[in-house]
């Protein structure tokens, strides 16, 4: 046999032995002995599904949906639940004493809360609860600031606050009239 004819079938050998192992490592479960089959070949692929990469959506920050949404207009009788973010502010009716309430800043496990009252009485607890109020020509108005914690609500006058999630850049705030 000529040299030529060895290579050749020496490389058509090299060529299907790599095809043979390439074929091993394809992912593929192999074919295994089914014990309900009395005998017969079966295949059962066991490899799970490659997992999703993760998304905005899928990521530890998702909270689960607000009934209000992102509509803060709602909060105007005190009685919502809304997603918040830094430098939202939810307008709410004079009747409670209080003009507005502004997402200052989100942290672990809390929310920083602006208040703005026009009574001149603001009353206001939570953790870190700051209040002024100043009258010019009869004229009072209130400013103040509270915390909220997933585990420790407040409230302003008879408005009660809960911070049901927080978020890095979002949190579900719930307002209930008392």
């Amino acid at each position: 046999m000529p040299a030529y004819v060895s290579r050749v079938r020496f490389v058509a050998a090299a060529v299907a032995a790599v095809a043979l192992l390439a074929g091993c490592s394809s992912g593929e479960a192999p074919m295994q002995r089914s014990a309900a089959t009395s005998g017969n070949l079966a295949s059962t692929p066991e490899a799970a599904p490659a997992s999703p990469p993760l998304t905005e959506t899928s990521t530890s920050s998702a909270l689960p949906k607000a009934a209000n949404g992102t509509d803060l207009a709602v909060c105007k009788d005190a009685d919502c639940e809304v997603e918040v973010r830094p430098g939202d502010r939810l307008k709410i009716d004079a009747k409670f004493g209080l003009d507005a309430i502004t997402v200052k800043s989100l942290g672990r496990e809390e929310i920083r809360l602006a208040l703005k009252g026009s009574s001149g009485g603001l009353r206001a607890e939570g953790r870190n609860v700051s209040v002024t109020g100043t009258c010019t020509n009869g004229r009072c108005h209130d400013e103040g600031e509270l915390t909220l914690t997933t585990d420790k609500p407040g409230r302003i006058n008879t408005i009660q606050l809960r911070l049901a999630e927080v978020a890095p850049d979002h949190a579900i705030l719930v307002l209930l009239p008392k």
